[in-house]
């Protein structure tokens, strides 16, 4: 399956080339010429169209972190992270292809114009009939399940491998380590497709967690989050939970598409490699010229993260989206919800991105000095907000019937300010 160069596209565009250096174990990318007149900085802190390395047409290498996997951080952004890499790996697997042979551009083609965001790749891997297909959303995710669980080669019939087709086109791009699809609802017919593509009008892109019926309620609690999150003032895209055969599962609209138009899309960890605080975000807003209201919001998600305990808050669960006029803008909140593991030590409790300078016991002096650092305006009533909103919890878990002991024991782990 070696594939030894990608063209990459945006919006129709041809934006430049990428290839693999096996002997450097790295990506070789070059802008095309005629995108850098267009305009558009697509990765202004990493390879920007106007640095000089770009205008003299020189070859920018990737990073050979692990997040990285050799691409540069703009384009490794289309990787998807353990569930979609779990779905690619077993697919391999399937298709007696040693995961040897294969790298990352290998990936990208294989994710074609499935990625995340806007970026698209050619060659890309075909994989039949790429029309909008009607989802059973159960038989999907329990099909899901049987390809992770098997060491063997699924069993090769008709049924499975319709099914593997149209669970490669809906769940491997993704991010995250929690199962999930693309799909899009149909809200008055009530039905729910496939979201890759183009999709009929009437309906909306969605990505779909999967409930698993297991004891912990993921969907539920995140569901909870979203309801907090609103209440403290944190903009989100609109979600909710629908049950199927039993199993209820969490949707949250996408916020790379409106209607059928792809958005740009860049995580943290894309757009500025070496952030690992909540500090570095500010800076990133300021460097990118974002407005007032970036940076209010980037404050009550803080907050919102340290009262409520989403630990987890790592440099690709934040983003920035780019129009079609190169205006860059902090994306709606996501993937916001209890992180902790309650059966887990303290210290593999601790948040990912530090708040002045710390990422456990963190206090509201820890928290008004990053927002008075950051001339965020009222930044003491803003975290009173956050608090009321997270006192929220017990009831909105309540009205879900989850486990009161359950409630309890998250309840007590909340941050007391």
């Amino acid at each position: 399956m070696e594939t030894n160069a990608v063209k990459v596209k945006l919006w129709g565009m041809d934006i430049g080339y990428l290839s693999w250096d096996r002997k450097a174990g790295a990506a070789i990318f070059e802008y095309e010429p005629s995108f850098l007149e267009q305009g558009l900085d697509i990765a202004p802190l990493t390879m920007s169209i106007h640095s000089p390395r770009s205008r003299k047409q020189l070859p920018w290498t990737g990073d050979k972190g692990k997040l990285y996997q050799g691409l540069p951080p703009m384009i490794a952004d289309s990787l998807p992270d353990k569930w979609g890499n779990s779905l690619f790996k077993a697919w391999l697997r399937d298709n007696n292809i040693p995961a040897r042979q294969i790298n990352p551009i290998d990936h990208l083609s294989f994710i074609g114009s499935r990625s995340m965001g806007a970026l698209e790749y050619e060659p890309a891997r075909e994989l039949g009939d790429n029309s909008a297909f009607s989802v059973d959303v159960q038989k999907l995710y329990e099909f899901a399940k049987q390809v992770l669980n098997e060491r063997e080669t699924t069993v090769r019939n008709q049924e499975n491998s319709i099914l593997w087709q149209d669970l490669i086109k809906i769940s491997s791009s993704p991010g995250g380590k929690r199962p999930k699809a693309i799909v899009a609802l149909n809200d008055t017919a009530g039905e729910i497709i496939s979201g890759q593509g183009f999709i009929p009008e009437g309906f909306r892109h969605h990505i779909l967690k999967y409930g698993d019926n297991s004891a912990y309620p993921f969907a539920g609690l995140e569901y909870v989050y979203y309801r907090m999150g609103l209440d403290a003032g944190i903009k989100m895209m609109p979600s909710e939970l629908r049950t199927y055969e039993g199993a209820t599962h969490f949707l949250t609209g996408r916020f790379d598409r409106m209607g059928n138009e792809k958005i740009h899309t860049q995580t943290l960890a894309a757009m500025s490699p070496s952030s690992d605080s909540y500090e570095d975000i500010f800076a990133v807003i300021r460097r990118l010229n974002l407005p007032y209201e970036d940076s209010k919001q980037q404050y009550l998600r803080m907050v919102f993260n340290v009262i409520a305990r989403n630990v987890d808050d790592h440099s690709k669960n934040l983003s920035f989206c780019m129009n079609r006029d190169g205006v860059w803008r902090l994306s709606p909140a996501y993937d916001l919800t209890y992180s902790v593991d309650l059966t887990a030590p303290a210290y593999s409790n601790r948040h990912s991105l530090t708040v002045n300078g710390k990422n456990e016991d963190i206090v509201r002096r820890d928290l008004e000095t990053v927002g008075r650092n950051n001339d965020i305006q009222n930044y003491k009533t803003l975290t009173d907000t956050v608090a009321d909103a997270v006192a929220g919890f017990e009831d909105y878990a309540g009205e879900l019937n989850m486990d009161k002991k359950l409630i309890e024991r998250i309840k007590a782990d909340f941050i007391k300010l």
